[in-house]
């Protein structure tokens, strides 16, 4: 439910990407523009990796009153590529709505994936982050998509916002927007699309009276299920010949997902690595590299 010349938003991402950033950015960019708005997220205990969900609410001339989650979005934002075929993004999309998602796929290839009366918008914002910012972190880079394919503010009014938030880096940040605002392709999805059948998994969680006395932990958790390692766009790999097992891979990755193998040599669990990049960073010996994922 929303209340007339209100525009809801929700954002798709994984921990680390930055959705709840973009959501607060873009409230920030409405009320700059004399609007009211509001951003909120919706995660629980969930590490970095594991899908999140951010939302905005933005009228152009009455405070709004609602808090609760956004369920039925006029416009969709994709932060994560993995997310399309791990959960159902388009759930509740309004007909006539916007589908903007993070992908390296063309347009053409995207409109497979769905079938509905929406627009899409499609921008490859991971290889504009990374190549402006270093890190596959697309939370402002995605704001430019989200502004060349909606009304909902002025690309201009987010320049304040991101030097505040960023400061010294914000200038990249705010160019990285412009990049993917000029780079965004847009389609439209029709009804009569070939969509694919896909299964979306549910966490089915136990029952007060099927815990085990004690509240004993029976799942070693849902990394692994919702294969969290999936939003990288990039992972490391080792050169034996270079790395001298010094372990300083091991004690900088912020996941904890680099083992020492029985043979001395370090590798990285990829159900964990979210191809940030700092073990290749910090190898001295230049035996790690990051290697597109395929």
């Amino acid at each position: 439910m929303n209340e007339i010349n209100t525009i809801e938003i929700r954002w798709h991402g994984r921990g680390g990407q930055g959705a709840v950033t973009s959501a607060e950015l873009t409230a920030l960019a409405a009320i700059h523009e004399n609007k009211y708005a509001q951003a909120f997220p919706s995660f629980g205990p969930e590490r970095r990796g594991a899908p999140v969900l951010a939302f905005n609410r933005i009228s152009t001339d009455r405070p709004i009153r609602i808090r609760s989650s956004v369920l039925q979005p006029d416009i969709v934002v994709v932060l994560d590529p993995g997310l399309v075929t791990l959960i159902n993004v388009v759930d509740g999309l309004k007909p006539g709505g916007v589908l903007i998602v993070n992908s390296n796929k063309s347009v053409e290839e995207l409109k497979t994936e769905f079938t509905g009366n929406w627009k899409l918008a499609v921008v490859d914002a991971s290889s504009i982050a990374r190549k402006l910012l270093g890190v596959n972190i697309v939370n402002t880079t995605m704001l430019g998509a989200l502004v060349r394919a909606t009304d909902v503010v002025n690309l201009e009014s987010l320049k304040v916002p991101i030097e505040e938030r960023f400061g010294a880096r914000g200038g990249a940040n705010y160019n990285a927007c412009k990049i993917a605002y000029d780079n965004t392709v847009i389609d439209k999805i029709t009804p009569q699309g070939t969509k694919k059948n896909k299964v979306f998994p549910v966490e089915k969680l136990a029952k007060w009276n099927e815990l085990p006395v004690g509240c004993v932990v029976t799942d070693v958790g849902n990394t692994k299920q919702f294969s969290t390692g999936d939003w990288k766009s990039q992972h490391p790999e080792w050169d034996d010949r270079k790395c001298i097992k010094c372990g300083i891979c091991y004690i900088f990755c912020p996941e904890g997902c680099i083992k020492q193998q029985d043979n001395g040599y370090f590798r990285a669990n990829m159900f964990y690595c979210k191809g940030c990049g700092i073990c290749a960073h910090e190898c001295w010996t230049r035996a790690i590299t990051m290697v597109e994922e395929a």
